[in-house]
């Protein structure tokens, strides 16, 4: 059976899981994972990708990554090809150190990319490996709750939980330690929106696979404009910050319009002139009458 080819474009966030090849313990050895984590770094002087969050687990990997002009499939070709040579020599062995090809899948919502931050912060304590996130080292969670620099990007999904530093913490922090059921992800994802305080259609029920090469067509945000009637005037006080209970309404159906055509919270915010946040509070406070 021919594999699925990859959906690749510019900007594409990516859930990648790696696991070793008859789910061997490949990854058990720390200097495996301080070789992995230190070729993440300098790889990025050669591909151009961001990392918006990781874990090494003892027999897997999970990564959140961001490719930029590079593809995907030529990053983790190299990436993957240089830790295969670096475990079987430093295990002494000898054949595939992974079981297949990485999965990866293709992360469309802001809602599921906030859920994969806190599966893949927590995949140790699922795991059994400690009690508490924090106890466990080899995550980019010490990263974020620490607002450490690094080559880690964490504004990029800080920025989706708050509008300001303080802010984004205190929903990071409620992210991470509230208490899910994580083998639900429906009941999971209900924990988060009232942890979060986040309406019902943020967080999603499903995951979306990575299954062809091309990108979902949408309508352009000046075609949705057109088709709800709004005037441009209209639309430009909203921009502008202009504060009415007309314009709060016509903001809402904008968004709502714009997110059924699979636009992301972060795309509608920055074409509207607003913080991420905001776009996920107007979505909470505000009803169409």
């Amino acid at each position: 059976m021919p594999r699925k080819s990859r959906i690749i474009y510019p900007g594409a966030i990516y859930h990648i899981y790696q696991r070793g090849n008859n789910k061997d313990f490949i990854f058990e050895d720390s200097n495996v994972k301080r070789f992995m984590l230190k070729y993440l770094e300098e790889y990025n002087k050669r591909f151009d990708y961001e990392i918006l969050a990781y874990v090494i687990m003892n027999n897997h990997y999970h990564l959140l990554m961001k490719t930029n002009s590079s593809t995907i499939s030529e990053i983790m070709f190299f990436f993957n090809n240089l830790m295969g040579k670096f475990i079987n020599g430093r295990l002494n062995r000898t054949g595939h150190a992974f079981e297949d090809r990485y999965k990866c899948e293709l992360v469309e919502t802001d809602a599921y990319l906030i859920w994969l931050l806190r599966y893949i912060h927590r995949n140790p304590v699922k795991a059994g490996l400690c009690i508490d996130v924090k106890d466990y080292k080899w995550s980019s969670h010490h990263i974020y709750e620490g607002r450490i620099e690094s080559y880690v990007n964490t504004e990029f999904i800080m920025n989706l939980l708050g509008e300001n530093e303080s802010a984004s913490l205190k929903q990071y922090s409620k992210l991470i330690n509230c208490v899910g059921n994580e083998k639900d992800k429906g009941q999971d994802y209900q924990v988060i929106r009232e942890a979060l305080n986040m309406p019902e259609n943020i967080l999603p029920h499903r995951k979306i696979y990575v299954s062809n090469e091309n990108k979902v067509t949408r309508k352009a945000f000046e075609y949705i404009i057109h088709e709800l009637n709004i005037k441009e005037d209209v639309f430009n006080a909203i921009k502008t910050g202009k504060r009415h209970q007309y314009l709060r309404d016509i903001k809402l159906k904008f968004i709502r319009a714009a997110m059924k055509e699979c636009y992301s919270i972060r795309e509608i915010a920055a074409y509207m002139n607003l913080h991420p946040s905001a776009v996920s509070k107007s979505l909470s406070r505000y009803k169409i009458k």
